[in-house]
């Protein structure tokens, strides 16, 4: 099972750094305004983690212990994996279906939270290096209300160049509302080529290819920033997870 590999410490829930790496080389941002005043209503990201587990997010971390409450009082049994983790486990030991993680969703939207479940998405969703379309699921379509997202930055080995200084490769997902996610699409146009994860009548999530990291133009760190920065200049907000796909040299120990 892969666990998320974000920083469950920072205030905002924004970006952390990299699994196995050093902290982060740029400050923590500012808690934003919208947070500040407690206006921001706890969200949660479900996707899949294996074929009996998924994956949910909470945004702000804050929230955790209630999306796991309103859970609970749905029949639905959420372990969260330590007191300061910013996502909860949800397990069957049969199979957990995609019409299980959707009506998780429609139970935290029914209960008063924003909830948004996908499948074909998620670090299960993004293995050896293989990019897939991301699903929305469940009956609700909740509406964009404080500007949260969920932004997923996926690293995975090159396709071509071997060793441990082969420059990665990466795309990123953001998930939301789709009011929020057609305003950063518009907005951000100039920094990034967006390509629209489409359903029936709206915008399900947006995927963005970076040929720069493949390339070795940019670190990993500039590219977080950078998608961070796009999302506080048209009024977003939300944690940014990093799943790191690439293999650890051999020599490695």
């Amino acid at each position: 099972m892969i666990e998320p590999t974000c920083n469950p410490c920072s205030p905002d829930g924004r970006a952390g750094p990299l699994a196995g790496g050093d902290p982060s080389p740029w400050p923590t941002p500012d808690v934003p305004y919208l947070f500040d005043t407690g206006l921001v209503l706890p969200t949660a990201l479900i996707t899949r983690a294996g074929p009996h587990t998924a994956f949910v997010r909470v945004f702000p971390l804050e929230a955790t212990a209630r999306v796991a409450g309103l859970a609970r009082r749905a029949g639905f049994c959420l372990n969260p994996p330590g007191p300061e983790a910013d996502w909860l486990l949800l397990a069957d030991p049969d199979v957990l279906t995609d019409v299980q993680l959707g009506e998780l969703a429609d139970a935290l939207n029914v209960a008063g939270l924003r909830a948004f479940a996908y499948a074909d998405a998620g670090p299960s969703g993004s293995c050896a290096g293989e990019q897939t379309s991301p699903r929305r699921l469940g009956a609700q379509r909740p509406e964009a209300v404080d500007g949260t997202v969920f932004v997923e930055v996926v690293l995975h080995d090159p396709l071509f160049g071997q060793g441990p200084e082969a420059p990665p490769s990466a795309w990123t997902v953001v998930y939301g509302p789709t009011e929020d996610l057609e305003l950063l699409q518009e907005a951000a146009a100039e920094r990034f080529v967006i390509e629209p994860v489409p359903e029936i009548g709206a915008v399900a999530a947006l995927r963005i290819e970076h040929a720069e990291v493949a390339a070795g133009l940019t670190s990993i760190e500039a590219l977080v920033a950078e998608l961070d920065a796009a999302l506080r200049e048209c009024g977003l907000q939300g944690p940014v997870h990093i799943v790191d796909r690439r293999e650890a040299p051999d020599d490695v120990g």
